[in-house]
């Protein structure tokens, strides 16, 4: 009798679940589009944050500015540790001499003539000339008479391609002007950026090609002799790979200093003709 009883008991219970389910199915009510009761909006500020950066491309020349100015760096680290050990810092410097109505600055081992023949140095704080010889790379040069030293540098730079001991330079892709670097220095000083501080637009190999290419025709160059120059870049992607070089066109220093406790400064620039 229990039993019987037991399994009537369990079989009303699975009925009665049966037909709870059926009455939900019939009561819910579907979504319906535009039904502002039915759409759940989140207040909270502290779900509403964005923690996925936006999909975008990298910031690549950034990235490659940074780079350049930290191999800068090292390289103004070395040149300091290099001026520290030198012996014989007492020793003037022989070069091209500019001589200010505050002070004189010296170029080693570089020849310039003035852009201009009327160009008057002791009254002007920006002067010009065209490099006959010499290097703006890695250059010594010496400021006289200013205390409170320092200097900057930048550079202008163009891409060129160099092919079987010739240099193209690809002229349509423009110039591009470095950050200014901060010269290391010991006294009145100073040595020149290097070769690391060279730097150019991120161009594409469709950019370098084209260019390329419109330099060949300048220049007058055969059909065949395109062709070759055209292979060689095949696998050139940027401005990085072979046989790409950047060459560093101009040059622009900058003196801070003080003369009988006045600010001094002066803006040098030398451009290869």
């Amino acid at each position: 009798m229990n039993k019987k009883m037991l399994s009537l008991l369990l079989s009303v219970a699975m009925i009665f679940s049966l037909c709870q389910c059926k009455e939900g199915e019939k009561s819910s009510i579907p979504i319906r589009l535009g039904d502002s009761t039915l759409i759940v909006t989140e207040k909270d500020s502290a779900y509403l944050q964005n923690f996925t950066n936006d999909i975008a491309p990298a910031k690549k020349k950034s990235s490659e500015s940074q780079i350049t100015k930290m191999m800068v760096q090292v390289d103004s680290l070395k040149a300091s540790q290099k001026m520290e050990n030198e012996a014989n810092t007492a020793q003037a410097l022989n070069g091209f001499t500019i001589n200010f109505e505050e002070c004189s600055v010296v170029f080693d081992g570089i020849a310039a003539h003035a852009l201009n023949e009327t160009q008057n140095e002791r009254a002007s704080h920006s002067v010009s000339y065209l490099k006959d010889a010499g290097n703006f790379l890695e250059t010594k040069l010496e400021v006289n008479k200013l205390t409170e030293l320092r200097a900057e540098q930048r550079l202008f730079v163009k891409l060129s391609i160099e092919y079987n001991g010739e240099t193209m330079v690809l002229h349509d892709l423009g110039k591009f002007i470095t950050q200014w670097y901060p010269l290391a220095g010991k006294n009145n000083r100073f040595v020149s950026v290097s070769s690391n501080s060279l730097q150019f637009d991120n161009v594409d190999a469709t950019k370098i090609k084209n260019a390329l290419e419109k330099e060949l025709k300048k220049k007058k160059k055969n059909k065949d002799e395109i062709s070759k120059w055209m292979k060689a870049i095949a696998q050139t992607k940027s401005y990085s790979d072979v046989p790409c070089v950047l060459i560093p066109t101009s040059s622009q220093w900058r003196i801070f200093g003080k003369a009988d406790g006045k600010s001094v400064r002066k803006l040098i620039q030398f451009d290869i003709p």
